[in-house]
C-alpha cells in the first residue's frame, strides 16, 4: 500500500481534533512542495508517517524546524515488515545515486507482529485493502468481524510474547540480510506503545525480545522507552487519546533522538 499521490487533505480524529496530510507524486508524506530531502530517510508504518498528527506536530516537522534537517518520509499506515521492506527497496531503486541517504531511521513497534500476519499473498493480498477500508469506516462491518489477535497495541487484549518462529522475525531476517540494504545506514528506534488504559504498555514483553533480536543482527538500536515514561509522568501528550498513535510529545522525542544521532550531538 501507498498513500495517494499529490493530495492535501484534512481529517478528524476520534478526539474531535483535525489533522492534515500532504503527499508528493510518490505518495510520500511531505511538509510542503518545496522540500527536497536526500540524506536522512525515515521509514516505517503509522508511527513514522505521523498518523493522526497535523503536519506541524510530525517528527519530520520537528527535525526541520529544530535542527534544519530535511527528512524523506517513506511510511504508510497499517503496513508490516514486508511492506516497509518493499517500499524502501522501491525508493532506493528509483533514487539517483547522489540522492541516496547517508542514514535511514526505522521507528519500529510490535504492531508488525499483527500487520505481518495480515499481509497475505494471492487473492487475499487484493482483498485486504478492501477489508481495511471497511473496518475503518463501517460500524456494521466491524461488528461482524471476529475478535482480533490479543496484543496490547490493538487496545483489545493483554500482551503476549510472540515466538521466535513468528513470521515477523522471518521477515526481519530477509529484510536485514538483503544486499540492497546497507545495515550500517539503518538505525532502529522504538518506544512503548499505548496500552488500552492509555498508559505506556510496559508489560508488553515483545520490546525486549525485539531489541535482543536486532542487537544479535548487528543493528544499532535507539531505545526511547525510559524517556517516554518520563514524558508521560510529566503529563505531556505522548499518545493521541482514544487512538494509541504517538502524540506530539513522542513525535518530538523521535526527532530529538534522530537528530542527536544523525548530527553526532552529545
Amino acid at each position: 500500500m501507498r498513500l495517494c499521490p499529490n493530495r492535501n487533505e484534512t481529517f478528524t480524529r476520534v478526539d474531535g481534533k483535525t489533522w492534515d496530510i500532504q503527499t508528493n507524486n510518490f505518495g510520500e508524506r511531505i511538509l510542503s512542495k518545496d522540500t527536497n530531502p536526500t540524506q536522512l530517510w525515515l521509514i516505517g508504518d503509522s508511527m513514522a508517517m505521523g498518523y493522526g498528527l497535523p503536519t506541524k506536530e510530525t517528527p519530520a516537522f520537528y527535525l526541520k524546524t529544530k535542527y534544519k534537517i530535511e527528512t524523506r518520509v517513506i511510511a504508510v499506515d497499517a503496513i508490516g515488515t514486508n511492506g516497509i521492506f518493499k517500499l524502501l527497496k522501491e525508493s532506493l531503486d528509483s533514487t539517483k545515486q547522489e540522492d541516496l541517504p547517508s542514514q535511514i531511521y526505522w521507528i519500529w513497534n510490535p504492531s508488525d507482529f499483527i500487520d505481518d500476519e495480515r499481509e497475505k499473498k494471492g487473492l487475499k493480498r487484493y482483498l485486504y485493502p478492501i477489508h481495511y477500508k471497511l473496518s475503518r469506516n463501517s460500524y456494521l462491518y466491524r461488528s461482524l468481524l471476529p475478535s482480533p489477535p490479543s496484543n496490547v497495541y490493538t487496545l483489545s487484549g493483554i500482551p503476549i510474547l510472540y515466538p521466535e518462529n513468528h513470521t515477523t522475525y522471518s521477515n526481519l531476517l530477509q529484510f536485514l540480510n538483503d544486499p540492497a540494504i546497507t545495515q550500517k545506514k539503518l538505525n532502529i528506534l522504538f518506544t512503548w506503545g499505548m496500552s488500552r488504559v492509555e498508559k505506556p504498555d510496559t508489560k508488553d514483553p515483545n520490546y525486549n525480545e525485539a531489541k535482543i533480536f536486532f542487537i544479535k543482527q548487528g543493528m544499532k538500536t535507539i531505545d526511547l522507552r525510559k524517556k517516554t515514561e518520563d514524558l508521560f509522568k510529566e503529563q505531556k501528550q505522548v499518545y493521541i487519546s482514544g487512538d494509541g498513535h504517538p502524540g506530539p510529545a513522542l513525535a518530538e522525542l523521535f526527532a530529538d533522538a534522530i537528530a542527536k544521532d544523525f548530527l553526532n550531538l552529545p
